[in-house]
Order: C-alpha cells, then sequence, then structure tokens
C-alpha cells in the first residue's frame, strides 16, 4: 500500500490511507508517544477523579446546607469548592497543552513521513524535535482561541441584551445558537490551517491564517465530510472504552444525591482508589483512540496541497 501523501483523494480515500498508515506503523507511533501517554492519562485522571467524585460531594454539601438545612454556607466549604474549581480549571489548562504535547509526538513521525517518505523507529524515549513541540502546541491554542473568542463574545452580547434589552429570551436563545453553529461550521478550516502551519517551517500562525483559510474555506466540504466521517468512527470507540468510567462518575453522583436525602453514602472504601485507576486506564487509552485522527487530517493537508499545486499549473 503506497502511502504518497500530495495526492489528490476524496474523504473516502484520505479516511482510508490515514488509518491505514496508522494501523500499519501502530508501534512506532506507540514507541514515540507512550511517554506523553502516561503524562495525559494522569491529567486526565486527576481532572476525572475531580469531576468524578469531589465536586458532587461538594456540591451535595452545598445544597445540603443552604436548601435543606437553610443555614448559611460554611467558610470551610466555600473555600474549598473554590479550591476544587481553581483545581479543576488549572488540570484543564494543563490537560490542553498535555494533548497538544502528544499530538506533537505523533506529527514528529508525520512531519518526517512528509519530509523523507518514510518513518523510522527512534532509540530515544522522547524523540521530538523541541520546535516541532512549540508549533503544536502554538497552532492548537491558537486554533482554540480563534474559535473560542468569537463564541465568548456572542455570549457577553446574549448576557448583555438579555439585561438591557426588551427582546423575547427564545429569539435571542435561537439567535445566539444560530450564531454559534456558524462560528463552529466556520471553524473546520483551521484544520486544514494548524496542519500547514505545523508540519512547514517559517511563518507565524497568524501569517498562516490570513493566506491559509480562504483556501481551507475552498474546500470545507471535503474538510466537514472527513471530519465527521473519521470523527464518528473514533468516537463510536471512545464511548465504548470510556462506559467503565460513565458508570463510575455516575455511581459517585447518585451517591452523593442519596445522601443527599438523608440516605448512607453507600460507596466501598476503595471507591476513590478504584476510580483513580480506571480514569487513568481509560486516559491512556484514549490517547490511541484519538490520535488515528491525526494520519486522516495529514493526508487531507495533503489532498488539498495537491489539487491547490495541480490547480496553480494549470492556470499558468
Amino acid at each position: 500500500m503506497g502511502y504518497e501523501l500530495f495526492k489528490n483523494r476524496t474523504y473516502r480515500g484520505v479516511i482510508s490511507k490515514g488509518l491505514g498508515l496508522y494501523f500499519s506503523h501502530f508501534r512506532l507511533f506507540f514507541k514515540a508517544s507512550w511517554l506523553m501517554a502516561l503524562l495525559y492519562a494522569a491529567v486526565f485522571s486527576a481532572l476525572g477523579t475531580l469531576c468524578a467524585i469531589k465536586l458532587p460531594a461538594i456540591t451535595a454539601e452545598i445544597m445540603k446546607q443552604t436548601l435543606v438545612q437553610h443555614q448559611l454556607l460554611s467558610m470551610e466549604t466555600a473555600r474549598e469548592y473554590l479550591f476544587t474549581g481553581g483545581a479543576i480549571i488549572v488540570l484543564i489548562l494543563l490537560y490542553i497543552v498535555v494533548e497538544a504535547l502528544t499530538f506533537a509526538t505523533v506529527l514528529n513521525k508525520l512531519k518526517e513521513h512528509q519530509d523523507t517518505g518514510k518513518m523510522t523507529v527512534s532509540r530515544r524515549w522522547l524523540a521530538v524535535s523541541t520546535k516541532l513541540m512549540g508549533r503544536t502546541l502554538k497552532g492548537y491554542l491558537f486554533s482554540l482561541l480563534v474559535v473560542l473568542i468569537p463564541v465568548l463574545v456572542i455570549a457577553g452580547l446574549f448576557m448583555v441584551l438579555l439585561k438591557f434589552v426588551t427582546l423575547a429570551p427564545v429569539t435571542l436563545v435561537t439567535t445566539s445558537l444560530i450564531l454559534t453553529v456558524a462560528v463552529i461550521l466556520l471553524s473546520f478550516p483551521l484544520i486544514y490551517v494548524a496542519m500547514k502551519y505545523i508540519l512547514n517551517k517559517g511563518g507565524g500562525y497568524f501569517s498562516v491564517l490570513s493566506k491559509s483559510y480562504g483556501t481551507g474555506l475552498h474546500h470545507w466540504g471535503h474538510i466537514f465530510t472527513t471530519c465527521l466521517i473519521g470523527g464518528l468512527l473514533i468516537c463510536v470507540l471512545m464511548s465504548l472504552f470510556c462506559m467503565p468510567a460513565i458508570i463510575l462518575t455516575q455511581a459517585n453522583v447518585m451517591a452523593q444525591e442519596g445522601f443527599l436525602n438523608g440516605d448512607p453514602l453507600g460507596m466501598p472504601d476503595y471507591a476513590n482508589l478504584l476510580t483513580i485507576v480506571t480514569f487513568f486506564l481509560t486516559g491512556f487509552v484514549l490517547v490511541y483512540l484519538y490520535i488515528p485522527i491525526l494520519p486522516v487530517f495529514y493526508y487531507m493537508y495533503g489532498s488539498i496541497e495537491s489539487y491547490e499545486q495541480e490547480k496553480n499549473k494549470l492556470e499558468i
């Protein structure tokens, strides 16, 4: 099976080549990424455990004090709630960084494939250039910001208009949802922009964005269809492997609901350890379920580049 990058392909060809490259070189990708995958799993476990155990417990305590006992919230509970919320925010930011750096280990091999036409198994534990890790992190974060800022502006305008303008709330909600969906749909070309920025030397992210977003927008249908089909395949697998963590989270939430109603907590003593281990194993497996989308994006980028090169030749 040939894995030539710069070739005009349909979305089926892009998905087939991307997944084919990943599974035929799984050992190589695993060796390149396992160390970052362990770090990702540790952060995922910490974040998941806080959200599954600590946050429901504090929420139940707050509801018990304010709604059941009709008391003012104690300072101890308030401090604990703020500390937990702050820890979750820090872990979310750390999660984003670690996820981007995990992507970098795979993109490093794809960069090698783009430059040489092949990939080699490195003898080092973490064989990835710091420059590519930096470009991956910046490409990932800047792409998130480009989407997040308009969404936050829409949310801010919604709150202002809801308070000061006499429009029906249903109208405001509908308009906000339509604008948010439009922003999300227009963000798909950013995948092409990010891949072009990460895999090529020189040029800042926003310089590449200004030059390449129009090209990505021109191929919006190709990008959207590739993401939809490839994403659905991966999401089905991820949902299956996430089931133990989801069940544990629901069990903890239901236990806190019962405790709020006067029932005993009902969770075994080893529930915390079981939750930590389950989220850790789930996080590690998830890395190798969602990174196959990167080779798919890689061939999508190559297909768009090939099409644009052929078009420029015809125009000349």
